[in-house]
């Protein structure tokens, strides 16, 4: 028996020893294959996630690797994740959240500071998608409403993942998990055309039969997402007291940092291991446990730090604690020891 037909038929915990790291991830990559469902690598941070991405794929072709990275900011910072990497994200939640029991087996990759995040619920990201058709009536008021409730920005040239732009008749748009832009010829209320364009040359390429979007922020500007953020800031807050974010939010304008308050745009947010399913085979880069430990230490160091900031200049910050944004040591351990991993 081959090592990554024992790996594969694995219900409890294994360990592989003194295996290089391409080593690891090309049998994690041949386990997810044979044992079919979806499968995870926890690698220990963003550059080994990049190459273990480039190895799966090559020793696994025909398996499905889905990149799922961490927020590229700091935990409680004032700055938002960048467009790109929220986008990645998005993508990724969305592809898990479509899966079910008949789909071919697919390996997620990620890293130690990604897999201790709570994320927006299954139920939103799977519903989430937008789909147009070339031939098919689709008001453009649709897609321009689609786009700004999730999180993509407008722009005079559509250049980066999350911008959108629009000309008369022509929609360009930079979708969460393509490698190229989509530009959307419109004929009154007919999707006329759909082709990918050059977003360096701004020159069409290849067309489209169908375009499918997908949020490319984990914050919902919908009507039902904005009543919960009323609610659910005032139970934890109380009066938001003219607070520039929340004010911001309210009316659907994304300001920086807004996704520390993630957790108030939902009723309940969720872990990776909830997408997961709990018969996932996963792999973990041995330095990715401590990585994770740091991670969320270094989470309730800042929480503390803003929270004696504000209190010595009298300012009121409205900061959640972070078992709200985060999974707790235990909850980790747990998630981890219940699963072949």
């Amino acid at each position: 028996m081959r090592v990554w037909d024992s790996i594969a038929s694995q219900k409890k915990p294994v360990r592989v020893f003194e295996t290089p790291f391409i080593a690891d991830v090309r049998l994690m990559a041949e386990a997810a294959q044979k044992r079919g469902g979806t499968s995870l690598y926890i690698a220990q941070d963003d550059r080994h996630a990049f190459m273990a991405v480039a190895a799966a794929r090559f020793f696994a072709p025909l398996l499905e690797v889905v990149n799922l990275p961490a927020w590229d900011c700091l935990p409680y910072d004032r700055v938002s994740p960048s467009p790109g990497i929220a986008a990645l994200r998005c993508a990724a939640l969305a592809r898990l959240a479509s899966r079910n029991a008949g789909s071919p087996p697919m390996l997620v990759i990620t890293t130690s500071t990604a897999v201790v995040q709570r994320m927006p619920p299954r139920s939103h990201m799977g519903v989430a998608a937008f789909v147009a058709r070339v031939g098919q009536a689709v008001p453009q008021e649709r897609v321009s409403g689609y786009l700004d409730i999730n999180g993509y920005s407008r722009a005079s040239t559509v250049r980066e993942p999350g911008e959108y732009s629009m000309r008369g008749g022509i929609v360009d748009i930079f979708p969460a998990g393509m490698q190229e832009p989509v530009r959307l010829d419109f004929f009154g209320d007919e999707l006329e055309a759909a082709k990918y364009f050059d977003p360096e040359t701004q020159i069409s390429t290849m067309p489209l039969k169908e375009i499918v979007l997908a949020p490319v922020s984990e914050i919902d500007f919908s009507d039902n997402a904005l009543s919960l953020l009323r609610k659910n800031f005032l139970s934890a807050f109380g009066s938001p007291g003219g607070d520039p974010t929340y004010e911001a939010a309210r009316e659907r304008i994304r300001r920086q940092g807004v996704e520390q308050w993630l957790p108030l745009f939902y009723e309940k947010l969720e872990t990776l291991f909830d997408y997961l399913g709990a018969n996932a085979l996963i792999g973990m880069d041995p330095a990715a446990a401590e990585a994770a430990s740091e991670r969320l230490a270094q989470a309730a160091e800042y929480f503390e730090v803003r929270k004696s900031a504000a209190s010595a200049g009298g300012i009121t910050q409205h900061v959640l604690p972070p078992d709200r944004l985060y999974l707790t040591p235990k909850e980790l351990g747990d998630e981890l020891g219940k699963r072949a991993t």
